[in-house]
């Protein structure tokens, strides 16, 4: 609004011209009106606009609130996993740990077994130790003070004693006395054997040869017994017996001087426990090897006794009588190994 000017001057233009104050006046109100038209709009406006951002800020808490919600639910949903996730991992590590410790369980269980079992073993074998080296001990001594027929069942409990246990000075201490003593006891057993047989005492001559053989003699003095020792068993018709020394004389000395006696004994041995065919061909290799032999004639007899056994069937034949020639006692049996 205007002020009114304060001048008499206009006091009178204002006075004198009311039509125009008048026009002043309302194109004043007619702004006012526009300007309270145009302040209403624009308030009208201003309260849509806050309506608007009322709804728009109500969406977006909604949209917040949501959006936390599927947080929420995400999150439970991750934590749940999470947890599911460790408990399995904890369940499969626990698994394996306790699949492991049974494993280790098993594998130390075993070895304290066999542990167990080789200390039980080393035991075993320790007292075996201390027993064949007390009966080492024992069977020295028996070597060393015992005498006469003791001697030699010392000497056999030696040859049977486990020496695999003892130490190898006690063995080869052990070893040579009994090897001397046998050399000493066997000589003897052969020298009583050989004069039993001269004397005609079959039992004794057996008796003491089989003592001497069982001391592992020599070789020589071996088949040397074993002659002397098929004889006696021949003539004391223990022909079964007679077989396995007079073969191994037979066999092992071709150059003894009584291979042909021995070789008719032998034939006579097998005839009389039913082995005929062995018979004829120790008698056809004993006259082809001997033909001058003394007991030629004797051996063709016992050829042509077998053969005739072997026709007929020989279970019914009656046994032919043992071989004759040299006897028992006499001097012609020994030496019996020249050569």
């Amino acid at each position: 609004m205007r002020e009114p000017v304060e001048t008499g001057s206009g006091l009178n233009r204002k006075m004198a011209n009311p039509t125009e104050q008048r026009l002043d006046v309302d194109k004043e109100l007619s702004d006012i009106r526009r300007e309270v038209i145009e302040s209403r709009n624009l308030v009208i406006k201003t309260d849509n606009l806050l309506k608007n951002l009322h709804a728009e800020v109500k969406l977006v808490g909604r949209r917040q609130e949501d959006f936390q919600k599927r947080q929420w639910v995400s999150s439970a949903a991750a934590y749940l996993a999470f947890a599911v996730i460790a408990f399995t991992a904890s369940l499969l590590l626990s698994s394996a740990r306790t699949s492991s410790a049974g494993h280790e369980k098993e594998r130390l269980e075993k070895t304290i077994a066999d542990l167990t079992a080789q200390l039980e073993k080393d035991r075993a074998e320790t007292q075996a130790s201390q027993v064949a080296s007390r009966r080492a001990a024992d069977a020295y001594r028996q070597l060393t003070t015992l005498t006469g027929d003791d001697r030699l069942r010392a000497v056999e409990a030696v040859a049977k004693l486990d020496t695999s246990r003892i130490s190898p000075l006690e063995k080869q201490a052990l070893t040579d006395r009994a090897e001397a003593l046998r050399k000493e006891i066997g000589q003897t057993a052969l020298e009583r054997g050989k004069a039993a047989f001269r004397k005609n005492d079959m039992r004794a001559a057996i008796a003491e040869l089989t003592r001497f053989m069982a001391m592992n003699p020599p070789e020589q003095e071996a088949l040397d017994a074993s002659y002397y020792l098929g004889v006696a068993y021949n003539l004391s018709k223990r022909y079964e017996e007679s077989v396995p020394p007079l073969a191994r004389f037979v066999v092992e000395d071709k150059k003894a001087k009584s291979r042909d006696y021995a070789m008719l004994l032998l034939a006579h041995s097998y005839e009389q426990t039913g082995r005929l065919d062995k018979a004829a061909e120790t008698a056809r290799e004993a006259l082809a090897t001997y033909p001058n032999s003394d007991f030629a004639n004797q051996l063709r007899t016992r050829l042509g006794v077998v053969q005739k056994m072997m026709g007929s069937g020989s279970d019914s034949a009656q046994p032919a009588k043992p071989p004759g020639g040299r006897g028992a006692g006499e001097e012609a049996r020994g030496p019996v190994t020249g050569r």
